[in-house]
């Protein structure tokens, strides 16, 4: 789940690592207000879930509050690196006199986290690494100690920041690995980390992204990160349980479990057929997660033209078979629409027995093999 920019701050400000003054909006008339309201020049810069908003227009600074204002109705509603604009942030104008980079990420090769610095901020990290790699410093962190005073002081120290300066910037590292553990973050990082003409040091830009899987410890960003999806049938998929992707073809798949569902693209691929998405629930299936799962399916169907048959895959070891069909059936009464269903129902013996009838008579074809599921599911898109 990432971020926007004025989310991260907000957990910056938590932890005491210094951010601009700054205001979110969502109309021009808000940001008229929002640079009388700071006093100076303001920065208007477009609240996306992407980089690169400076090449792309995304960022500006305005003079006055008049011109604030015109740059916000032109921001608000844009599309800008595939996302539309709904918000801005209003942001001091900061009078800067030298940028660095400063993140905490995880290292690929450890496993353990990792922090890096480099002289050179305001530039994408990726970038720097490829032309000057000499200007990027890293040490890898402990997380049963955390990152220590003396560990940020000596990876500061090669940016070539003395005195007061690197015993600042020193403390705003401690403070943003402090975040990216208290948040579970995959990712975060300051760039640039500015140094004023005044000396203060600023964290004029945040980038943060938690881990997906952690998202059950911050109940209060959960339902935030399933809200933000882009694609209404993955936010539909994460709504209930399970992992959605779409296709493009004409067969709708649902398996429990993601390397059975893939197995089953690839069999589909394969007989000369082609899935137009597929919906990974994962292994235990309650009535309430079948039913969700099929019934999502049959939405898709009923809206989309293209979806010619739905292939349903339980794979029943730790599933009761009773709420497997309850659920399955529930969600064919709840969502009527005519489009065929094949199911295929396996497992242990008793399980997929029993499964099978109770749902024998409804219509639903039901096979025991997976490749004569397959099969007709591929023989039915191809009509």
């Amino acid at each position: 789940m990432r971020l926007y920019e004025y989310e991260g701050k907000e957990m910056f400000k938590q932890y005491g690592i210094p951010v601009p003054r700054g205001i979110v909006v969502n109309t021009g008339e808000q940001a008229r207000q929002a640079a009388v309201s700071i006093g100076k020049q303001v920065v208007v810069k477009s609240q996306i879930l992407g980089g690169g908003r400076g090449k792309a227009g995304g960022i500006r600074v305005a003079e006055t509050p008049k011109e604030a204002e015109e740059i916000a109705q032109q921001q608000l509603g844009m599309e800008l690196m595939g996302y539309k604009v709904n918000e801005l942030l209003v942001e001091e104008k900061l009078d800067i006199e030298n940028e660095i980079y400063m993140g905490v990420t995880i290292d690929d090769v450890s496993g353990m986290p990792i922090a890096i610095v480099s002289a050179k901020g305001g530039i994408a990290i990726e970038e720097v690494a490829r032309e000057n790699p000499e200007s990027i410093a890293s040490s890898l962190v402990d997380p049963m100690y955390g990152l220590r005073g003396y560990e940020a002081i000596n990876l500061v120290s090669q940016t070539r920041m003395t005195g007061k300066a690197l015993a600042s910037a020193s403390s705003i590292l401690c403070q943003l690995y402090k975040v990216f553990e208290s948040y579970d973050m995959r990712i975060t990082e300051i760039n640039p980390l500015v140094i004023t003409t005044e000396g203060r040091l600023v964290a004029a830009d945040s980038r943060c992204e938690i881990d997906d899987h952690s998202l059950f410890r911050h109940p209060e960003l959960e339902k935030v990160a399933v809200d933000r999806i882009q694609d209404f049938w993955e936010r539909e998929g994460a709504k209930a349980g399970a992992n959605y992707v779409g296709l493009g073809g004409n067969i709708a798949v649902m398996a429990n479990g993601a390397g059975l569902a893939m197995s089953l693209l690839d069999m589909i691929d394969y007989k000369g057929g082609h899935a137009g998405c597929f919906l990974e629930t994962g292994g235990g299936l309650s009535r309430e997660r079948m039913k969700k799962g099929v019934g999502l399916l049959l939405r898709k169907a009923k809206s989309d033209p293209r979806i010619k048959v739905i292939l349903v895959m339980a794979r029943m070891m730790m599933s009761p078979p009773d709420a497997v069909a309850e659920g399955f059936m529930e969600a064919v009464n709840e969502v009527k629409v005519a489009i065929p269903l094949v199911a295929v129902m396996r497992g242990r013996e008793s399980y997929q027995k029993r499964a099978r009838e109770l749902l024998k008579g409804t219509g639903i074809k039901l096979y025991l093999s997976v490749e004569e599921g397959v099969n007709e599911a591929v023989r039915i898109a191809a009509k």
